[in-house]
């Protein structure tokens, strides 16, 4: 017998059996109810619920599992809205050939979809790539069979090719979920006990179409129990997936922002590197650009060691960042600086930090004998000017503070 007859059959004869009650509301003394509306109620309202959780997670986290989880419960919905007794207009009453069609092709979507589901909704990495790939749009075949159900003398090879296709496809999810389990996948866990009951029912329930000859009479009865059981458990295990998918996530972040910050960061000093103040030059054009360079250096260096000359290189740039003007390390020993503000007042601003750095190194480094000058090289910035043309301009007063005698800043209006 074709499974949309058993099934019509096999609800019928379990809505019949449930007992009526009547209901007790004064505004409704002539409706009735039965364990049967009740329990179908129940469970659509399940599968509300869990449509309405799946649109708020997606919203917020944009899984694609999440889209195929609401194909499989919207299938379910209809699935049970053509196994109740609730009447559906003249095209489908209960005994209807139409609402055979309707059961047995949410019966196959409900299972066709769990396939692209699974494949999004496993850890990446815990199911091989041949399995990954069976499980995507293969699984589709299935529906090419569904009319099979609905021949009264259905040709046997075109029946055992459902079969074969359905219990492939009971097979493929199984293997994914147990490798899974075998690669430590938390959500497998999940699954396989969501999908225990299901399985199982639809396990039996082809054992007796294949081997025994004879429908299962139960199925039914089972299948919403284990339907009800397999929304629960895949809820709680997609609940369990998206937090650690956001925990991840925040992670990923955070981990990025770090790298962000070690990228722009000049490791020496704490200070931004080139790279920070070309893209704080870029973002927020200052008013004045400056280069600072410590004057022989070298010396410091040949006499004292490079861990005197990289504490020198502290000092200064502690000294330069005191200031209003952003600081940033751009090479061994020279700085650089962006003023924001009144222009008025960048001049004296630039000579109050440049004469800083004698002080700072002076209280950071007291080994040395002689006091450390620099040399700086100042310009205003035109509209519109690159962050390149104005650092070689400001290199030009630079060098030009460096030819007059160091110790000094050389300061041009307009770059």
């Amino acid at each position: 017998m074709a499974l949309g007859a058993r099934i019509a059959m096999a609800s019928a004869g379990l809505f019949a059996a449930a007992a009526p009650a009547r209901a007790q509301s004064s505004f409704a003394s002539a409706t009735s109810m039965s364990w049967d509306g009740v329990l179908t109620g129940i469970f659509l309202g399940l599968l509300l619920f869990s449509l309405v959780y799946n649109g708020v997670f997606y919203r917020l986290l944009r899984e694609r599992f999440l889209i195929w989880q609401s194909a499989r419960t919207l299938s379910y919905f209809a699935l049970v809205l053509a196994l109740s007794p609730l009447a559906m207009g003249p095209w489908l009453t209960p005994d209807s050939f139409a609402r055979q069609v309707w059961i047995c092709i949410f019966f196959d979507l409900s299972v066709v979809v769990s396939g692209p589901f699974l494949r999004r909704y496993l850890e990446p990495g815990t199911v091989g790539p041949r399995i990954r790939r069976l499980l995507g749009w293969p699984p589709m075949l299935i529906l090419a069979t569904t009319p099979a159900m609905l021949i009264a003398d259905c040709p046997p090879a075109y029946m055992a090719l459902r079969n074969m296709l359905l219990l492939a496809m009971l097979g493929l999810c199984a293997a994914a979920v147990i490798m899974a389990l075998r690669r430590g996948s938390r959500t497998a866990r999940y699954q396989a006990a969501a999908w225990s009951g299901i399985g199982g029912v639809y396990g039996v329930s082809l054992f007796h179409d294949i081997v025994l000859g004879r429908p299962f009479d139960a199925f039914l009865f089972l299948l919403f129990p284990a339907l009800g059981l397999e929304v629960m458990l895949t809820a709680l295990g997609i609940l369990d997936r998206l937090v650690r998918l956001r925990r991840e996530r925040q992670e990923a972040r955070a981990q990025a922002e770090a790298m962000r910050i070690i990228a722009h960061t000049d490791p020496l000093t704490g200070l931004p590197n080139r790279r920070a103040i070309e893209e704080s030059f870029n973002g927020d054009p200052p008013v004045a650009i400056a280069l600072v360079d410590l004057d022989h250096f070298k010396a410091i260096n040949d006499h004292h060691g490079h861990d005197v000359g990289d504490r020198v290189i502290f000092a200064a740039g502690v000294a330069l960042g005191s200031g209003t003007a952003l600081a940033a390390r751009v090479g061994g020993e020279e700085f650089a600086l962006l003023f924001r503000g009144p222009a008025v007042a960048v001049a004296t601003e630039a000579e109050r930090l440049r004469q800083r750095i004698g002080a700072y190194v002076k209280q950071m480094v007291p080994l040395l004998e002689r006091p450390v000058t620099a040399s700086m090289g100042l310009v205003h910035i035109g509209r519109g000017t690159s962050f390149g043309a104005a650092m070689k301009s400001a290199d030009i007063n630079l060098y030009a503070a460096k030819e007059s005698g160091r110790d000094r800043v050389v300061f041009i209006e307009a770059a």
